[in-house]
């Protein structure tokens, strides 16, 4: 029999575990709903006693903690999964460590700031560990899938993207950061154009920007999350075009052929679309985990790098907010300030 790890999750708010604390048919939509399914949830971590009750009841679990460290010295995971405010990821980290996990399923974003990242993977390197973060889509077959068809070049030389999401930079518009830059590489250059007036100013900006990955411009449009959310990306290249809609899931493509009506134009034609299983994404990502603890896969799909280059970027545009005139370009990390052309 295949040896299952034990896990520890820490952290049962909304993504550690209240989400799945409801009747959601069939849908995986937390760290501790995913370990639950696979049979490997031993022990739950929360400072809220209350909180903490009320997920051990849902899945069965007496083994409950209001301090983490305790948790980990009385349960020694094999996996610690981690779901708590972004400002506690650093201490967690390290006490998971100390009590011989070697293996990390971290929430997004890894960290607050780029020196809390860098202490994160002074950590990871000195115990010998792996780190999965949960940019969910990234786990996702059909989304990888995608990819290795853009990478063979199918849609030609790129010509523009466009990523509309709502709720936050940091919150929601990392996750679109995150995706194109693991099919396209690094985000060189930063300019923020417009902030929402939503009701997350204060923590976590909602941006309209345009980033460049070398040639290719990527914009990102923000709207207000108190309407409705929207989360897309469209890639239009010079042989066709990809939609994803439906935060995502659905996925639209296009070929450029002939125009059978004017001579001379070429035109999209419609090619079989494609279907995103969102619902199951975590317990994918969790599977995932489980195949590198065992070492039957030597690195998860999204890394601690991925998630360092996507909190980089996400920094870049809060500091490229604070242009006195509203706009600015950043050189990841070397702010310039944006000099607007005479309308004239």
């Amino acid at each position: 029999m295949t040896k299952q790890p034990s896990v520890v999750v820490v952290g049962c708010g909304k993504v550690g575990s209240r989400w799945d604390e409801t009747d959601r048919r069939d849908a995986v939509l937390t760290h501790a709903g995913a370990w639950n399914r696979l049979g490997v949830l031993c022990a739950l971590v929360d400072s809220d006693p209350v909180r903490l009750a009320s997920a051990g009841r849902h899945w069965g679990i007496d083994a409950l903690y209001t301090d983490y460290r305790t948790a980990f010295l009385e349960t020694r995971p094999d996996i610690v999964s981690i779901a708590t405010p972004t400002a506690l990821r650093l201490p967690v980290v390290e006490a998971a460590f100390a009590a011989g996990a070697r293996t990390l399923l971290l929430e997004k974003p890894v960290a607050a700031t780029l020196e809390e990242v860098q202490a994160i993977r002074a950590a990871v390197d000195g115990a010998g560990a792996v780190v999965a973060v949960n940019y969910l889509r990234r786990y996702d077959p059909t989304l990888r899938t995608l990819a290795e068809e853009i990478s063979t070049g199918c849609l030609g030389t790129i010509q523009h993207i466009v990523g509309r999401y709502g709720k936050g930079v940091l919150e929601n518009g990392s996750h679109l950061i995150d995706l194109v830059q693991g099919w396209f590489g690094a985000v060189q250059r930063v300019q923020v154009l417009r902030c929402v007036q939503d009701d997350r100013l204060n923590q976590d900006p909602t941006l309209d920007a345009v980033l460049e990955l070398g040639t290719i411009p990527f914009y990102l449009l923000a709207v207000d999350h108190r309407q409705y959310a929207l989360f897309e990306l469209d890639l239009v290249g010079t042989q066709g075009r990809i939609t994803l809609t439906d935060r995502c899931a659905s996925i639209e493509r296009w070929e450029a052929m002939p125009d059978p009506l004017f001579p001379s134009y070429r035109v999209l034609r419609p090619r079989e679309a494609l279907h995103v299983d969102l619902g199951h994404a975590l317990l994918r990502t969790a599977q995932e985990v489980r195949a590198v603890w065992r070492g039957e896969q030597s690195a998860p799909s999204c890394t601690l790098d991925d998630g360092i280059a996507a909190l980089r970027t996400v920094l870049a545009l809060r500091e490229a907010r604070h242009a006195v005139d509203g706009r600015m370009q950043v050189e990841l990390g070397i702010p310039t300030p944006f000099k607007r052309k005479n309308p004239l």
